[in-house]
């Protein structure tokens, strides 16, 4: 039987478990799976702890079962002494006080120095009504203004707030439209919503509510519009309830008084504040505080959903609502079902809301800014006040972790179930710690507010004094996306507010469609639960992917070598290779490569063997790989400079028995006669590149592959027998690939370098001009030096078409090109070793303003495009992923090494697809964009970024050449970067952060004559890592103390703020100091005598001396001011 006290608790949760009846719940049931929500929780914790119960919200939270919470109370005896009244503190009510955590962050947020700042908290509503008595609503306003201090509240600039005596409201304010045609009212109170729904109200002044109405004119149905004004600073939403309810029972009954209040919200605080430091709170939080701080390391950031623009903060900062009504029956439906699968209905909604967002964020692990709603039970009149008693918590998703939706959705309600134990230590307060870790400022932008639990949005009462609710929007400084679940007309209201002008155009009204077809699939279907969720990728975006990746075109049905060997027997005289020291035609190029196969055949090798070729630069390398091919072998090609460790490695793996270190004597052997012809599904080559686990790993390239590639570029850009090529790149790297068989498959001819020129642009450019070169195909970096050089002396070259392939494409290249190569056209390619050379090509004709790199543009003939999350879902327009590549140009696989071409190629609907962890994004247009590599994305002080896009940034300065950005053995970001001319550190700084977030802009920007280049003419980052590593930082500084004066006077503040003596190129942020520090400091400052200094003036201007400045200014402008009045 149970005990009378386990009665009571389950008593006090039957109307928060509707339909379970309470003395049938088992003593381990999971109360959350049951249906009982946080909200819930914290009413249960409230009444038990009026009742004289020490119990709180985290604590029942922790472990929500019967038989914990009954052996938590049982520990307790009620006293009589606890069902008395809080003794009230004697404060004055015109005492300023300061602000609470959640009023702190909303008063810093308003300040358009701030990143995402500039807006206030604030909430705007309509009422639509037949009729109104003006006069009655007036009188009823003033009353709720003398009953409620926290209306007539002022923001002081020491970040105290004081309860004005009188209110500073003029009274109600009429826009009268009555004898308006239709068309001018309606345009009029467009204007009049306009410009009220996004107002910063004058808090300084004590301006925090506000009232107007609107009469309108018989053709729209006459009455009246009232226009409700609240800035949240003053008001949470529970608040709001309270004091709407307050404003119609004044309104209906004005001579019935409501009940007194007889505690303030300045009271409230003080008691608050009074038991939070009982010991055995101060012992909860100093657990809870300990508990966030040990998982701030892997504690993942805001949702990186697409922006618009590279400077967000100047960005209109207009506040659009989405929102969708679900009716009593959904409701029930969906709570019927939330219950059956043990999760709250909040949680399962919070699961759809961040089920939409990974589809749509970079970063698929973020946190959500949940908001909560507790007010301590310190007094019986509690519930009646209007404040901000709000407080919040950082959930975690893990959107990374596959499951389907309700295996995600109980994953979530875990987390936060772990996370609302320990929420004595809020999330603003986990922001400002993760502050002083990271050394910058932390957002938690995209928030999900669930009221259910609170009641009606707007009760009957609210309604029958003014009528059918309207026009809602509701927004908040710092603050991307606010998603709000509230109770209304017994069903519930989805609100989506977000900054409309940050995101693509379309993209809002996508998720949120996402969104709430979700929930109607979860209402609709069992089969929802049980599955992951789809791709959200709509099928107009569908469609234009499929016009982009219809690229089927005939295969090639030889191999590589086959039409070489045929030009040979057609025009044997025509020039093949050129030497730097002989011209080969192709007849004796062929007989050459065909003596090479016969002395093959003569050592044993057969059809599809893999023969290794170390040889030098220059014609033998050719006649190699051509004889090698006539054998009917494949080709492994070797960098002899290579360390011998790595060349063994490769020869161990790849299994090769023959190596050519030399070529035969030309007269040792008889040319083979008959060539022999490989099947084009056979390997060619394999080319092996780095791996890593720092293994080198060898990619397997079939005729077919290869000779796709070729014969489509040589399609796009026909020259024939004027097609002639720089061999500039190594054999071991694929471009070489191109550079040999594409003008051998047409009639043209390669140019030779030796390995003594091959980093000597001079050399190229003699070679380009003496042999007519018309293509040249390589990696920016070489196309670079070849321009520089011959723009250097004056010269120009007589190329046709440029190819540029394997690395980042600066965007001022096609520029340099110009200067001398006037008529050349520009390709830019993308691709990987794993997919035969390239893969996409986009011609650059101009370079858009919009344009961070050059994109990668469209997929070649017989290849396809995907761009995915790590589930393997298509992402949506504007949203990183990882790039798939799939058809013709496919490798066969990884040599003799199965397990990573299992992971690595995958079969997915038929087609075989090349995982390339590449991280790309589709543009609308259909065209792909490359972002990096998914091993160039670094985590620094908790964010993830990807280095591309701040190399993306650095490259676009007009004086910086080439950019490379790594971090070093202190975990810092350090550019490094070549310019044509000098370029201010100062400026280039600027110039970052105009484009990119704090977070992102390098410690260390170091200027280097050139960068050091790889054997394949890639940056090298290693050897560039080892280089700067020797090098002096230029952002070291030693400690500069403080000047005598302002400066020192300065300096003693922040170090009684901050614990610290700074120096006077010390930042006060990077010191450990955060938003409330910096309001203590200011305030400090104003209280000895810097009167007019204000807490902006310390976020623009954070270092020290700089500071120092600026309040040096502000007195010597003070004193002239003096001087002349």
């Amino acid at each position: 039987m149970a005990s009378p006290l386990q009665h009571k608790i389950c008593t006090d949760m039957a109307p928060f478990l509707p339909g379970i009846l309470p003395d049938r719940l088992a003593n381990d049931c999971d109360l959350i799976g049951l249906g009982l929500d946080s909200l819930a929780m914290m009413k249960l914790a409230a009444m038990w702890r009026r009742q004289g119960y020490d119990v709180s919200f985290a604590r029942l939270i922790e472990q929500p079962r019967l038989d914990a919470w009954l052996a938590l109370m049982t520990q307790q005896t009620p006293s009589a002494e606890q069902e008395k009244k809080a003794v009230l503190p004697g404060t004055h009510e015109n005492e300023p006080f300061p602000l609470a955590l959640m009023q702190h962050a909303y008063w810093v947020g308003r300040d358009s120095a701030q990143h995402l700042g500039g807006v206030a908290a604030h909430f705007y509503h309509e009422f639509d009504l037949p009729q109104l008595d003006v006069e009655r609503l007036e009188n009823a306003v003033h009353q709720l203004l003398a009953r409620h201090g926290m209306l007539r509240v002022a923001i002081l600039e020491e970040g105290l707030q004081q309860v004005l005596e009188y209110a500073q409201w003029p009274g109600l304010r009429e826009y009268d439209l009555r004898q308006e045609t239709a068309d001018i009212a309606t345009l009029r109170m467009e204007a009049i919503r306009a410009a009220l729904s996004h107002r910063q109200l004058n808090i300084a002044q004590g301006e925090v509510f506000d009232v107007r109405v609107t009469h309108k004119p018989a053709a729209l149905g006459g009455g009246c519009r009232l226009h409700f004004n609240l800035d949240m600073i003053a008001a949470d939403a529970m608040s709001l309830r309270v004091l709407l309810d307050d404003l119609a029972r004044l309104y209906l009954e004005p001579q019935q008084p409501l009940p007194v209040l007889d505690l303030s919200y300045c009271q409230y605080q003080q008691l608050r504040h009074a038991w939070l430091q009982e010991p055995q709170q101060q012992a909860r939080y100093a657990q809870d505080k300990q508990w966030w701080l040990e998982r701030l390391a892997d504690l993942p950031g805001a949702p990186m959903l697409p922006s618009v623009g590279l400077n967000l903060d100047s960005a209109q900062q207009t506040v659009v609502r989405r929102h969708r009504w679900f009716d009593a029956r959904a409701r029930q439906q969906l709570e019927a079902s939330a219950r059956e699968h043990q999760l709250t209905l909040p949680m399962m909604i919070a699961a759809a809301f961040a089920e939409v967002l990974t589809q749509f964020s970079d970063d698929e692990d973020f946190i959500l800014n949940l908001p909560l709603f507790n007010r301590e039970p310190l007094h019986t009149s509690v519930p009646a006040l209007v404040g901000d008693f709000t407080s919040s918590v950082l959930l975690a998703w893990r959107g990374s972790n596959p499951g389907s939706f309700l295996e995600r959705a109980q994953r979530l309600q875990q987390q936060f179930r772990q996370d609302a134990a320990h929420a004595c230590f809020s999330g603003v307060e986990v922001l400002r710690e993760a502050a002083r870790v990271r050394g910058q400022q932390q957002f938690a932008p995209v928030v999900f507010t669930s009221a259910l639990g609170l009641g009606e949005l707007f009760s009957e009462r609210v309604q029958q004094a003014f009528g059918q609710p309207g026009w809602i929007v509701s927004q908040g400084p710092q603050v991307w996306l606010d998603a709000q679940i509230t109770e209304l007309n017994q069903g519930f209201l989805v609100n989506w507010d977000a900054r409309e002008s940050r995101f693509p155009a379309g993209m809002l009204d996508l998720m949120f469609n996402q969104f709430t077809g979700l929930i109607e699939a979860l209402i609709a279907s069992e089969q929802a639960w049980q599955q992951p969720v789809q791709s959200a990728l709509p099928s107009a975006q569908q469609v234009v992917r499929q016009r982009a990746n219809a690229t089927d075109a005939p295969l090639p049905e030889s191999d590589l070598h086959s039409a070489f060997f045929r030009l040979a027997q057609l025009q044997p005289e025509a020039p093949a290779l050129f030497g730097p020291h002989q011209v080969l035609s192709y007849g004796e190029l062929a007989k050459r490569a065909r003596r090479l196969a016969t002395h093959l055949l003569n050592q044993g090798v057969q059809p599809g063997e893999l023969v290794a070729i170390a040889l030098p630069k220059g014609p033998e390398q050719i006649i190699a790989v051509l004889g090698v091919l006539a054998s009917g072998a494949a080709w492994l090609p070797l960098n002899h400079l290579q360390p011998e460790p790595r060349i063994k490695a490769i020869l161990q793996n790849a299994g090769v028995k023959q190596v050519i270190d030399q070529l035969p004597d030309e007269d040792s052997r008889p040319p083979l006669a008959e060539v022999t012809h490989s099947d084009p599904q056979h390997l060619a080559y394999v080319i092996y590149t780095s791996g890593s686990t720092g293994t080198p790993k060898g990619v397997e390239i079939s005729h077919l592959a290869a000779k796709n590639t070729i014969d489509d570029l040589n399609r796009r850009y026909p020259l024939g027998d004027r097609m002639r090529t720089l061999a500039v790149s190594a054999l071991s790297f694929d471009l070489a690939v191109y550079d040999i068989f594409a003008p051998l498959s047409v009639g043209g001819a390669v140019v030779c370098i030796e390995d003594e020129s091959w980093r000597d642009a001079q050399r190229w450019v003699t070679l380009i001009r003496q042999h007519q070169v018309s293509v040249l195909n390589c990696v920016p970096a070489i196309a670079e030096m070849t321009f520089t050089s011959a723009a250097a002396d004056n010269l120009t070259l007589p190329l046709r078409i440029v190819l540029l392939g394997g690395d980042w494409v600066p965007l001022d290249l096609p520029k340099k090109l110009r200067i001398v190569a006037e008529q050349c056209r520009c390709i830019a390619l993308g691709g990987t070793t794993e997919t035969a050379i390239h893969s996409t090509v986009q011609e650059i004709t101009t370079v858009p303003a919009e344009w961070r790199s050059v994109p990668y543009g469209y997929p070649l003939n017989n290849v396809r495009c995907r761009v995915v999350d790590s589930l393997g879902r298509d992402r949506c327009d504007w949203v990183s992923g990882e790039l798939w590549i799939g058809g013709a140009g496919v490798a066969l696989g990884y040599r003799h090494d199965p397990e990573r071409t299992a992971d690595r190629f995958v079969v997915e609907n038929g087609e075989r697809w090349y995982r390339t962890g590449d991280l790309a994004r589709y543009h609308p247009s259909g065209s792909l964009e490359f972002l990096g590599r998914r091993d160039h994305q670094v985590k620094v002080r908790g964010y993830r970024i990807e280095l591309g896009e701040i190399e993306s940034a650095l490259i676009s300065h007009p004086g910086v050449a080439r950019g490379i950005v790594l971090l070093d053995d202190e975990q810092h970001l350090v550019a490094a970067y070549t310019s044509q001319q000098p370029v201010e550190s100062a400026a280039l700084r600027q110039h970052l952060q105009r484009y990119l977030p704090q977070e992102m802009v390098p410690e260390r920007l170091v200027a280097l004559s050139e960068l050091p280049l790889s054997h394949n003419g890639k940056i090298d980052r290693n050897l560039l890592r080892q280089l700067l590593a020797d090098l002096t930082p230029e952002t070291a500084h030693t400690y500069e103390a403080a000047l005598p004066g302002v400066e020192q006077q300065v300096a003693a503040i922040w170090h009684k703020t901050l614990g610290i003596l700074p120096g006077r190129q010390d930042n006060f942020f990077m010191a450990g100091g955060d938003s409330l520090l910096a309001t203590r400091a200011v305030a400090e400052l104003r209280r000895q005598g810097f009167s007019d200094v204000t807490l902006s003036k310390l976020f623009a201007h954070p270092v020290l001396a700089d500071f120092c400045q600026t309040l040096a200014r502000q007195s010597t402008d003070n004193r002239h001011a003096c001087h002349r009045s």
